[in-house]
């Protein structure tokens, strides 16, 4: 199977981080992970509201990982400026709020120096973001509904990563496949042999496994390793 490196890769959702004192959380993280994702929604495309741009201005400078936004917003485009300025390294819109201008919208993104991904909400098909995918360098398949955390797996999203990693093979394409939604021990399997190389990892995840953040990494490392049989990289 093609893909953009062998090994898992762990995303780790700020949303769910320590908000009180997130710095000692990141600066670890920053040791042992591989990308920081950020949910930045605007209360109309999502049902709730993610990150502000100002918080993202302080928490982004402690990086040194990739900085990925998710966009949960209907107007991408407005966005775009600000969060490159807050140290957005990686855009990952909406197919949903792409419309007709789809590929004006991820070529704003490159030109602004970031990686240019998308994402798709559990009810899209996969038909609707095939047109898109020789223009992106990540596919996030939210495999629960969006704006609501801690939600279960829908199982039906599964088919999508199947063709999703089919199409990459067929195609010679190097796009990453990322997960949001439920990626723990329950589910990191069948994720994984669908063909998932990136797992976003939130409150099920990591965060509310153990408040040292140190002892939750730990954790879930052994969570991934005893469902899935894989051994990681990120034990480091």
């Amino acid at each position: 199977m093609t893909a953009p490196f062998p090994e898992p890769h762990f995303a780790i959702s700020l949303y769910c981080s320590d908000f009180r004192n997130p710095a000692p959380q990141v600066e670890y993280l920053n040791t042992v992970a591989d990308t920081y994702h950020v949910d930045i929604m605007d209360g109309h495309f999502s049902p709730s509201m993610g990150l502000c741009t100002s918080w993202i201005e302080q928490i982004l400078p402690l990086s040194t990982l990739r900085n990925e936004v998710h966009m949960m917003v209907t107007d991408p485009d407005h966005w775009i400026d600000q969060l490159v300025a807050a140290g957005a390294t990686m855009l990952t819109p909406h197919v949903e709020s792409l419309g007709a201008h789809a590929f004006r919208t991820l070529r704003i993104i490159r030109e602004n120096g970031c990686g240019a991904g998308i994402a798709v909400n559990p009810l899209t098909s996969f038909a609707e973001c095939e047109m898109l995918l020789e223009r992106v360098d990540l596919v996030t398949v939210m495999t629960v509904e969006i704006g609501y955390s801690g939600e279960p797996l829908i199982p039906e999203t599964l088919r999508k990563i199947e063709q999703l990693a089919r199409f990459r093979d067929e195609h010679g394409l190097n796009y990453e496949i990322q997960i949001d939604g439920s990626c723990n021990e329950k589910n990191f399997k069948t994720m994984r042999e669908a063909g998932a190389d990136t797992f976003v990892l939130g409150n099920t995840g990591i965060f509310k496994r153990d408040p040292d953040i140190r002892k939750a990494w730990a954790m879930t490392l052994d969570a991934y390793e005893q469902a899935t049989g894989e051994k990681t990289a990120n034990n480091r």
